[in-house]
């Protein structure tokens, strides 16, 4: 149907050009072959979980081969432009043809000018800073003369090509040429393979013609423009490489519409987590299809999970060592204070009397109580008593005297704590006493030297502040030296789901987490507590006596139990891995890095 249409409109040089172009379809010359290529990213590209939203580029090209794009301007100088085109549009559009190519992509171009004669004004180059100032620079004078633009652009195609690249011609101009000499130098480009596509500014009907010859013979297409103005467009639209359409889907999603320009297209998709299949999908200007495809994947930002037991003759145990702890319950007036409209003595008792079901059986355990037995009016400092020693078997009885505590009198710290030291007799275990108050010191005594007395006998202090007052802040940094001085732990509690959990820490051997040098997470054993923490190689410390620490490998949605088993003077270390459903890190990555860049702070002011 082309041929009938042409052969009605031209006569004369016309009919020849037209057999001429029909022996040059059934040549040998290169096929036109469809060929479409990703170039970024690469195969199997693996990017971070914030890195979801990622752009495709690449090349496609019907007319050669899509390793590279070689690609040469031939633009019309001639005087007439002064009148058709006085804002020179026609640069303005070559030029951001240039500026809209993908930048990782592999182009040679250059530009010729044409009037009455042909120059190279800028041969081959990759550089396309050159190329633009070139295009801005053009003249406009003399008269129209295709065949010797395409003829100068053919020469440097020779010299400078390279090969198995798509070679293409970007003819603009504003009127005719001499017919026979332009039906010459289109079989000299489809010979060499080289398609030249072809823009034609205004209505010129024989110029038309002869730049639809062209661009038919040599398998490129014509692109009409009346408004100067619509020239920048035009060139963003032309089809250089005879491609008309690419498209980008991930995954099977619907399809959507890459940016093409010059040859190379570039698109943005959303990735799912995981590995993605991303297919480029090419049209080409006569409906033949190909598509490309690649492999992304987007790393699993999913916590793990992590969790450390302890295990003693194949029960669960809180401590890997034989452990005696003494609680010192406050039973001072103060505890009749009230919190969540009871009193803070009646939650204190509701809670260590549920603690006490929970505590191991291997937990040497004995009670003492202070300000219990004399009013707060007799001042009496010496008012501490043990309520329940050391002994097997010791739950209930210590339950019922939990039950029959009464707040009455002073705090005695100082003297509770000094009386403690002595109820351990020669116990030789872990030693600790868990001391629960709402106030501080009340006799004079002096907490901190008891405490720092009983460090000397190998014991450790932990105090739970439970339910302070308005004078929390001042009691708060007294209690904490008191517990800092021992190496014991100071926790709040201002409910009683924070006392149950205080006390479980306090009672059991507590561990950390490096991440390399940097603590990043605690815990303690016993409490059922899972830590979720990013991918990574870390480090767990039990802070016993002496210390154990067991390596460990988190990958995502790992759910990780480290298992320490005292068997006799040694302690064996296992793993037992499962998984867990997707958890966002987000938090605790962000935590992890802040404590990162506050322990290298610390480094750096150090080493100054």
């Amino acid at each position: 149907m082309r041929i009938s249409k042409l052969s009605a409109a031209l006569h004369g040089c016309g009919l020849i050009f037209l057999a001429a172009a029909s022996a040059i379809a059934q040549s040998d010359a290169p096929p036109n072959g469809l060929e479409i290529e990703i170039q970024s990213p690469s195969f199997d590209h693996v990017v971070r979980p914030d890195q979801r939203v990622i752009e495709i580029e690449g090349v496609a090209s019907a007319i050669g081969g899509v390793r590279y794009l070689d690609m040469i301007f031939v633009m019309d100088t001639s005087s007439s432009l002064r009148s058709t085109d006085k804002q020179d549009f026609r640069a303005h559009g070559a030029v951001g043809l240039v500026r809209n190519l993908s930048p990782r992509s592999d182009i040679q171009i250059g530009v010729v000018s044409f009037d009455r004669e042909s120059e190279l004004v800028q041969g081959l180059t990759s550089d396309r800073d050159k190329v633009a100032e070139a295009l801005v620079a053009l003249p406009r004078s003399g008269r129209t003369n295709l065949a010797a633009g395409i003829e100068t652009a053919l020469a440097e195609f020779e010299r400078n090509g390279r090969p198995d690249s798509s070679r293409v011609i970007m003819l603009f101009t504003d009127g005719q040429s001499d017919r026979r000499r332009a039906h010459k130098a289109a079989i000299e480009a489809h010979k060499h393979g080289v398609t030249v596509q072809t823009l034609l500014l205004g209505s010129n009907k024989t110029g038309g013609e002869i730049l639809d010859e062209i661009s038919w013979a040599t398998g490129g297409s014509l692109t009409r423009v009346e408004d100067p103005s619509k020239l920048p467009e035009a060139f963003l639209n032309l089809r250089t490489t005879g491609v008309d359409t690419v498209t980008l889907s991930v995954n099977g999603s619907e399809p959507v519409p890459a940016k093409l320009a010059g040859g190379t297209f570039v698109g943005t998709l959303t990735l799912d987590e995981g590995e993605n299949r991303i297919v480029a999908f090419a049209t080409s200007i006569d409906g033949r299809t190909r598509e490309a495809e690649i492999s992304v994947t987007v790393e699993d930002a999913s916590c793990a999970a992590l969790d450390v037991r302890a295990i003693k003759n194949g029960r669960p145990v809180a401590s890997l060592n034989d452990k005696a702890i003494e609680i010192v319950v406050d039973a001072s007036r103060s505890m009749w204070g009230r919190m969540y409209g009871e009193p803070k003595m009646v939650v204190a008792q509701d809670i260590l009397a549920d603690v006490s079901y929970w505590f191991p059986d291997d937990l040497d355990l004995a009670l003492r109580a202070y300000g219990s037995t004399s009013p707060s009016e007799s001042n009496n400092c010496a008012d501490s008593t043990l309520l329940v020693p050391f002994a097997d078997d010791n739950r209930e009885p210590i339950r019922n005297a939990i039950a029959g505590l009464r707040p009455l009198g002073q705090t005695p710290i100082a003297y509770a704590l000094n009386q403690a030291g002595r109820d351990f007799g020669a116990r030789s275990a872990d030693r600790a006493v868990v001391l629960v108050t709402d106030g501080i010191e009340s006799c004079g005594g002096d907490p901190i030297r008891a405490a720092r007395d009983l460090r000397e006998q190998g014991i450790v202090v932990h105090i739970i502040g439970f339910g302070l007052g308005s004078a929390a802040d001042e009691d708060t940094a007294s209690l904490r030296a008191i517990a800092a001085t021992s190496g014991g732990r100071y926790v709040t509690a201002g409910s009683a789901e924070e006392l149950k959990r205080a006390l479980a820490e306090s009672v059991a051997t507590s561990y950390s987490v490096f991440k390399g040098a940097v603590e990043v997470a605690n815990g303690s054993l016993g409490a059922d507590e899972t830590l979720f923490l990013p991918d990574g190689e870390y480090r767990v410390v039990l802070n016993g006596a002496p210390p154990q620490e067991a390596e460990v490998r988190l990958a995502p949605r790992d759910h990780v139990t480290v298992m320490l088993e005292k068997q006799g003077d040694y302690v064996l270390q296992s793993e037992r891995r499962d998984s867990i459903e997707y958890r966002s890190c987000e938090d605790a990555v962000a935590r992890i890095e802040r404590l990162e860049e506050t322990q290298e702070r610390l480094r750096s002011s150090t080493q100054q």
